[in-house]
């Protein structure tokens, strides 16, 4: 437990800063190399379930995907498209039997547009609704998410007795999953009070509710891919927290969630 404070003790001031400082472009070369480490950690996971990736594929995949979504020059749709291409193109020619090209092939697209279409969205929270405004919000998103698994751990520890999902995460019950929510949402509450008192009140509560929500739902779909490998982390890349997908699982979930609302519900 020490161990796991005092990586968050550093982790966290660095985050901070770089969502305070940066650019959109130092973001997005942060957010890909997040992603990279990500896709090493996924490609690990598969080879444990006994599926052959492709990761010569992959990593140039995930990083032309991320750089196009950024440019913005070609609709998602047509990169959709041309990903799903390049997939089976790649699988025709790799060593192996038609079975383990066509599964390696469906785990790596998988893998590359995972992580390219929801980190991106992180840049769009950041830096589509201006300046200030993409701040407070990404700033909101952050203090849920990490008071949300604060509050889950904790919460789960004390009070837990019904498993929320006993096959695919069977330590996480549904006392620990209203605690955090409920601390996600007092921290959004708080935030909102002091120091974003300009952002609507109904749409950070709401915000925070779809943002802990997805979260959590976040962190569980990555627990099925553990549990379908065996393993217990995603890697032991992150001191008393387990791997780097370990850490924005809940990430991968709640930035698409926050700024599909802040676009189609929020008018700033």
């Amino acid at each position: 437990m020490l161990l796991r404070i005092l990586t968050a003790l550093v982790l966290i001031p660095l985050v901070l800063l770089l969502v305070f400082q940066a650019n959109s472009r130092v973001l997005l070369a942060a957010l890909g190399l997040l992603g990279t480490l990500c896709l090493y950690e996924y490609f690990a996971l598969v080879r444990l379930m006994g599926l052959r990736p492709q990761p010569w594929l992959g990593y140039p995949a995930f990083w032309a995907l991320l750089l196009l979504l950024e440019a913005d020059r070609l609709p998602a749709p047509a990169l959709s498209a041309a990903a799903v291409a390049a997939s089976l193109l790649a699988a025709l020619w790799p060593r192996g039997s038609m079975k383990e090209r066509a599964v390696g092939m469906m785990a790596t697209f998988f893998g590359f547009a995972y992580l390219a279409f929801t980190l991106h969205t992180a840049v769009g929270v950041r830096f589509g609704f201006g300046g200030t405004r993409g701040l407070q919000w990404t700033v909101l998103l952050l203090a849920v998410v990490w008071s949300g698994d604060t509050a889950a751990m904790l919460g789960g520890k004390a009070f837990g007795r019904t498993p929320f999902s006993p096959q695919i995460s069977p330590k996480k019950t549904n006392e620990g999953a209203a605690a955090g929510l409920l601390g996600g949402v007092l921290a959004a509450l708080a935030l909102q009070k002091l120091f974003f008192d300009d952002l609507p009140l109904v749409h950070v509560l709401t915000a925070a509710v779809l943002v802990d929500v997805s979260g959590q739902l976040g962190d569980l779909a990555e627990s099925l891919l553990k549990r379908a490998a065996g393993a217990k982390d995603s890697s032991n890349l992150v001191p008393g927290h387990g791997g780097v997908l370990d850490r924005v699982d809940s990430l991968l979930f709640a930035f698409p969630a926050l700024y599909i609302y802040l676009h189609f519900l929020y008018a700033p």
